[in-house]
């Protein structure tokens, strides 16, 4: 961050720097603790206030709506800022005035930027089938087998234990969703089944999918994207760009395409608003085979119907 200090030695600037720094770092993730953000949700917004400080090129305490609204146009305009990006860094620098700063977030001037609304990617339930049979490794198979049929998101699947799978009540406890929040999934009883067999072989003992470390460690999420890539290389009919987030929303889709009901999606989605849910309306198979033109249905049209 870029911080300024007139008329003084270069120690005593250095020191200064650091000191501010160590003061407004503190500041900041004791605010981030007390909202309950996430780490990841944390470590975006550090980066988009840093990244506001190098385009002001000064303290962010000492900008304004000027340099708010120059910052949001350039993310807007300079290709470099993916849609949720631009989102992450406004939600960001609101919580940086408004909770850090303590001062007012004017937002008649600051509006929400509008960026375009992306379809989630989904694959059929055959390309599924297909990348599943491409993973050697059966450690790997089961982790993309779990995201796929719990709906788990990836961080949520990395961050699960042995007693989060009840096998008496057929259900996986998600403890460490968005949020903080908790929720319940059902448990399939073919995934039952593969994870038994799973722990035969691999034996964990804290984390359902242990990391390098053992006992206390678990799989990373680079990891778990890892596995996607290769397989990427496997299945090169599939020409979608596949990630293990895709199997979550392939979960949502075919919940949908099967007929249940959206309430029930959102709840094992862990969606706050039932808008996120929707989405999947968008991109769902229609089975047009069934449906019946309006047209049809009307009585007394076949004299209408021949050419006179």
């Amino acid at each position: 961050m870029v911080f300024k200090f007139p008329n003084v030695s270069i120690f005593e600037v250095f020191h200064r720097k650091i000191s501010y720094y160590d003061k407004f770092k503190k500041s900041f993730d004791q605010e981030a603790v007390l909202r309950n953000l996430s780490a990841r949700t944390r470590k975006s917004y550090w980066w988009h206030i840093s990244d506001y400080s190098n385009f002001c090129k000064k303290d962010p305490g000492q900008t304004g709506v000027s340099e708010l609204r120059a910052y949001f146009q350039s993310m807007l305009t300079d290709g470099n800022h993916k849609p949720g990006s631009v989102k992450m860094g406004y939600y960001a620098l609101r919580f940086l005035f408004k909770n850090i700063y303590h001062r007012e977030w004017a937002k008649e001037y600051l509006p929400t930027p509008k960026v375009a609304q992306t379809l989630p990617q989904v694959l059929s339930k055959d390309e599924v089938a297909d990348v599943l049979a491409a993973i050697d490794n059966f450690k790997h198979r089961t982790i993309i087998m779990l995201i796929y049929s719990t709906g788990a998101r990836v961080s949520e699947s990395v961050n699960l234990k042995l007693t989060d799978i009840d096998s008496r009540r057929m259900q996986v406890n998600i403890q460490e969703g968005k949020g903080l929040k908790q929720r319940k999934v059902p448990l399939s009883p073919l995934l039952l089944s593969v994870l038994r067999n799973y722990y035969k072989k691999y034996k964990p003992q804290y984390y359902l999918f242990e990391g390098a470390g053992g006992k206390g460690t678990h799989l990373g999420i680079t990891a778990v994207r890892t596995i996607c890539t290769n397989a990427r290389y496997r299945t090169p009919h599939i020409k979608k760009s596949y990630t293990p987030h895709t199997f979550r929303h392939s979960f949502a889709t075919h919940h949908l395409e099967q007929g249940t009901n959206l309430l029930v999606i959102q709840r094992m989605m862990g969606h706050a608003d039932l808008s996120n849910t929707l989405k999947y309306l968008h991109v769902q198979q229609l089975n047009t085979g069934q449906v019946i033109n309006p047209l049809d249905t009307l009585e007394g049209l076949e004299e209408l119907c021949r050419n006179k």
